[in-house]
Parts: structure tokens; sequence; C-alpha cells
């Protein structure tokens, strides 16, 4: 079997040792103000670093149904272990209130 980081290769700034606490431990608040780093407060970077799982594409799928007020549940409970995406989920959807296309 090969080793994980041979099949997904992490991105430059893991490999380089350069991944600091404010990219690891995301805050909403800070991308809301426009505060975050870029890599959360650019909706291109972040999608571009963030998998989308079929979990999180029907999360964004619905909270964009939402929003054009074509239904979609009002309240999304979202159960995952450690590692699951319970940030990941909130930061993708923000950029859909702005622009359809990330949704």
């Amino acid at each position: 079997m090969k080793p994980f980081h041979l099949i997904a290769i992490p991105h430059k700034d893991i490999l380089e040792g350069r991944l600091t606490m404010d990219v690891f431990a995301a805050d909403l608040w800070e991308v809301y103000k426009g505060r975050a780093v870029e890599d959360y407060q650019n909706p291109e970077i972040f999608f571009k670093k963030t998998y989308l799982t079929t979990g999180l594409k029907n999360l964004l799928s619905v909270a964009s149904k939402r929003l054009r007020g074509e239904g979609g549940d009002p309240v999304i409970q979202i159960q995952t272990p450690f590692g699951g995406g319970k940030t990941h989920a909130p930061h993708s959807s923000l950029p859909c209130l702005h622009e359809s296309r990330f949704c």
C-alpha cells in the first residue's frame, strides 16, 4: 500500500512547514469581518484547497436553494467526527451569500 502523502499530496504551504494556526484553526467571524487570512477570505483559494465531499456538496446545494427561496431545509444538523468538515461547512456556505457560483 502506498503512503497517503504519495496519493493525497499536501499543499505547498504544508510541505514547506508554513501552516500556521490562523490557517489551521479557521475563524468564521474573521472571514465575515473581512480580516481572515487569504486562504479563508478569498473563496477562489478556499475552494481550490478544499475537497468537496458528497456531504459538503449536499450542504451547499441545500443552502443555495434556501437562499434563493426555492426550499431547502431551514436547519441542517451536521454530525461528523474530528476532521469531518464541521469548520469547512459554514466557511463553504459563506461565499454563497455573495456569489451563487460558489454554491
